[in-house]
Formats: C-alpha cells, structure tokens, sequence
C-alpha cells in the first residue's frame, strides 16, 4: 500500500514564519521545558576551553586560537592552535557571555537560543523538502528528543552552533534552489561559510550543497545542468570562498581545519568507525526504521544475513555494543547499495550527509555529538523508510520514538548536570575555606578544574611549571584520570586534609563503562554504578 503519508517530494512553495512556527512550536516548548531547569549547570568538560577563547577573542578578535592552554593531559602548557582544532565560531558566539561575567546561566542561554534556531530550520527544511506539516512537527520533536542534541545543549561546547548552522545552510539552501531569492542565496552563503568553522568536519557541507543543487537526472546530463544554470552553485561558491578566507584571517601556525598530530593517528580508525556504526544503531533509530521497513516490504535477506553476522560476532565476544556495530555495518551496506541502484537525488544527498564525520575517525576519539548535525539526514531517512506505512503507524512509532529518545536524553542532562555541580561545589568547598585563611592552594587537572578552581582562587601547577611549595595545598581531581593522578607524583611527601566524594543518584555521564563524552571509557553515553574515582582531594605538600 502506498503510505498516506508520502507526498509529492518535487512540491516547492513559499512557507510564511507562521506556518513554519506553527509545526515548530512542540519542540519549541519540549527543548525550552527541558533545558530551562539546567540554566545554572557548572561548566564541565571542555566548556572552560571554549571560555578562554572567547576571553582571547574579546583581546584579539582576528586570533582566537593564540591562547595558552595547560591541561595536564598535555606534557605542559602550549597553544590551542597547536593542541586542538579550530572550531573556533562558538569562542566568537560565547564572548557577550565573557562580556558580561561568564555566568553559566547566559552561556545556557545562548545555547537555548541555538536550539531553537535550529528547530524552526528543521521545521521549515522537512516542509520545503517536500513533506507535509505532520512530518514537520515530528521532525522538529525528533532532532530535539534524539540523543545527543539535548545533552550538548546543556554544555556550552560547539556541537549545538554546529547543528544550528549546518541546518540553516541547507534550508536557506533549499529555499533559494526554489525561489532564487539573492536573501535566501547570501543567508545559505554566509552560513555554509560558517559551519566549518564552528565543527571542521562539517566543511564538507560545500560539496554536499554543490550535489543538492542539481537536478534529478542521468549523470551524463550533469554537467549541462551546471552550464546552463551556473549562478545556481553561487551561494556554494561564495561560502567556500568566506571559509577560506576566515581560515586564512584567523589561521596561527597551522591550519585551524587541521586536527593535532598529538592526538591524530591510523590506529584510530577502527574503533572511531565501530563508535560511528554504533551509533546509528542507538541512540539513533536508523536501524529501528531501516529494519522495520524490510520486514514490512518483506525485504528478508539483508535483515537474516545482518542479524546472523551480528549473533556470530556477539559469541565470540558477547558485547552488546558489538552486536549493535555489526548491526550497524549491514545497514549502511544495504542502504548504500539500495542508494547506488535508485540513483536517486535526494537519497545520494542524506546519505551522504549522514557520512560527513567519517573523515575525521582518524582523530583521538569519536563521541556521539560528532554526529549531531546529521540527526537532521537521519530524521528524513526515516521518513523515507517509514513511507511504507499507514498515517496510524507512522504516528505511533514516531510518537514511541520521541517519548524513548527524550526520557534517555532528559537521564544524560540531568546527570550531566549532577556530574558539572559536583566538581564547582567539591572546588569551592576545598579551596576557598583556606585561600581566606591566607594559605596558598594550588591546582592541576582539565575540565571543571581549569575553570572553577582559579574563581575559588587556587594557582595552576603544570609540568615544568610552578610548583607546590612545602606547606602549601594541592587540590586534585581524581576522575580526570591519570592527569589527575599524575599531578601528585611529583609530591611523595603529602598528608590528605579533605576530601569530597559523590554517589550519583540518577545515573552517571562518565566512568564506570559509561563515556559520554568519549567512546575511550564506553560507547553507552549514561548508566548506572559507582566509579572508583568520584573524588576531589586537597593534599598538604610536607
């Protein structure tokens, strides 16, 4: 049966902000309901890294990478530039939060204004693809329920920007290939500019942008496409020339596109692209809809060959994350080869989208929020497997799949946000007390650390940098893992005076096989049990 949902996919119209407001506002409100409770979450993780650059940016506008950074995961202090990569557009976007007193609150806030950015452009996107205003409603609520959009939403890293971004690129995009309006070509230019700069992978939006603009047709005729309408790929030409030269103005010793070499390698690849199958499998739902649409077309033999190679994987090393790698692997396959014999536009464009991060698993790590800007590719290849089905079935298993996806997502933020209060309360609670009795506190470790621990008015120590003196204090993070650790080699000598350590009672982000932010602890970004290292520690050096 042809679904009742499928609609004329060519269908291009003028939608006004109050039809697309209209079928954005439920996730409007879901994303605002859930993230307005964590406005005042400490900064955790990376947040601080991206607070000093917008503190460098506000110096030296033209070079936000030419700050000094000395997390202890580094032999000592060097420069961001050579350390990490650019993504630099979220230190300019955090400045008026530096301006203004880097309260958390202002940092969430504007990362809640990215948010809906970024919804009412999936809204209005999902309808000028072609589709109508239910698979516009429940497109909006899925990119805001799918982990992790939800998650980095509540930190004040650049993954939201990125998403932002990348979709307004693509709705102003779709918007001018319809209308040819120079607005909507200057809006798609300036933000498909932007978004390797806020996310490097996401430089490869440029080519995926030059393939939507053509039309469906054999690809022997693609070229006199691109003749006979050149000012179409003007945008795409424009935006490629604005990332160059923002590269070129804000650029220090190498390219801000570039990732370290220090934690770069081959070795890399495979678990990154474990990670990256993984996790279209869950959080994502691809494989759900992908394999509720083969059963449903009666589609068995990719579904029996997969699942038969994912049960021989398990035994041989019974890990769920393994099955779900494996399935993942067998999906992809049978997707791209369906895409390679349709040849089809707009199912090349989403597979290609939702393909963006790959060139990047040779980087040191490949968390899930590295695939946040392709929720949107994965949102519409769903609908295209879910065409198949009834208005009824289609409404409840969207329905299921934004109800399961937001209660997972509401768990990470509200451990997440345990996990961040928990390191600014166990800083100032050690360091404040003896900085007012006049006692000198240092400090070595990253994340929470490297922001609070200065407010509460501790000094930094760092390989071949100053150090603890007898008598003085040194506070420790162990759960920063061996840097942590480390930073107490140096004194054999010591006496603990504090402590303070935490049970987490809605589940954890980090440690004890759960890896939030990096698939180097575990592939699963919440769970439950107690970690060895949920301590922070003041030591006397004697």
């Amino acid at each position: 049966m042809v679904s009742e949902v499928a609609v004329d996919r060519s269908m291009h119209g003028r939608f006004s902000a109050v039809r697309v407001l209209a079928c954005a506002w439920p996730a409007l409100l879901l994303a605002t309901v859930c993230l307005l409770p964590y406005l005042s979450k400490a900064f955790v993780r990376d947040d601080p890294y991206f607070l000093a650059m917008a503190q460098q940016i506000i110096q030296h506008p033209a070079h936000p990478m030419d700050f000094t950074v000395c997390w202890n995961m580094s032999p000592g202090c060097a420069k961001a530039s050579v350390l990490t990569t650019g993504n630099a557009l979220t230190g300019y976007v955090l400045a008026p939060t530096v301006l203004t007193g880097a309260h958390e609150w202002t940092a969430h806030l504007t990362q809640l204004v990215l948010v809906w950015i970024a919804v009412v452009a999936m809204a209005s996107l999902t309808l000028r693809l072609g589709w109508n205003r239910q698979h516009a409603i429940l497109g909006a609520l899925l990119l805001v329920a799918i982990s992790p959009f939800l998650p980095m939403a509540s930190t004040a890293m650049p993954d939201t920007l990125a998403t932002a971004v990348a979709l307004v690129a693509m709705e102003r995009l779709a918007a001018w290939k319809a209308e040819q309006r120079w607005s909507q070509g200057v809006a798609a230019a300036v933000a498909l500019g932007l978004a390797g700069f806020a996310r490097s992978h996401l430089a490869l939006l440029l080519p995926l942008a030059a393939i939507y603009l053509f039309d469906n047709a054999p690809l022997r005729e693609l070229p006199g496409q691109f003749r006979r309408r050149f000012f179409l790929w003007t945008p795409v030409l424009a935006g490629t020339a604005l990332l160059a030269a923002i590269i070129a103005i804000t650029r220090e010793h190498n390219l801000a596109i570039n990732p370290p070499a220090s934690f770069s390698g081959m070795g890399n690849i495979l678990p990154n692209l474990f990670g990256y199958l993984t996790y279209l499998v869950f959080p994502l739902p691809l494989a759900f809809c992908w394999l509720a649409n083969r059963l449903k077309e009666r589609k068995l033999r990719a579904v029996i060959i997969v699942a038969l190679a994912a049960c021989v994987a398990s035994l041989l090393h019974p890990r769920l994350v393994l099955f779900c790698g494996i399935i993942g692997f067998g999906m992809m396959n049978d997707l791209l080869l369906e895409t390679w014999k349709k040849a089809e536009l707009m199912g090349v464009v989403l597979m290609l989208w939702i393909l963006i991060p790959l060139p990047i698993v040779y980087y040191g790590h490949f968390p899930a929020k590295y695939l946040l800007p392709c929720i949107p590719a994965v949102i519409f290849l769903c609908f295209r497997l879910m065409d198949g089905f009834s208005v009824r079935a289609f409404r409840a298993i969207a329905i299921g799949l934004i109800v399961v996806s937001t209660c997972c997502s509401f768990l990470i933020v509200r451990s997440d946000a345990e996990y961040a209060n928990f390191g600014r309360d166990a800083l100032y609670g050690l360091v404040r007390p003896h900085v007012s009795a006049g006692q000198k506190v240092w400090f070595a470790g990253q994340w929470s650390s490297y922001w609070y621990a200065p407010l509460a008015g501790a000094t930094l120590t760092f390989p071949g940098g100053p150090q603890p003196k007898p008598g003085d204090f040194l506070v420790v993070a162990l759960h920063d893992g061996d840097e942590g650790k480390a930073a107490l080699l140096p004194f054999p000598h010591r006496t603990l005076v504090s402590e303070i350590t935490h049970t987490y009672r809605f589940g954890r982000t980090l440690e004890a096989a759960v890896g939030f932010s990096s698939y180097r602890l575990a592939y699963w970004m919440w769970g439950v049990g107690d970690g060895p290292d949920d301590d922070y520690q003041l030591w006397r050096i004697d």
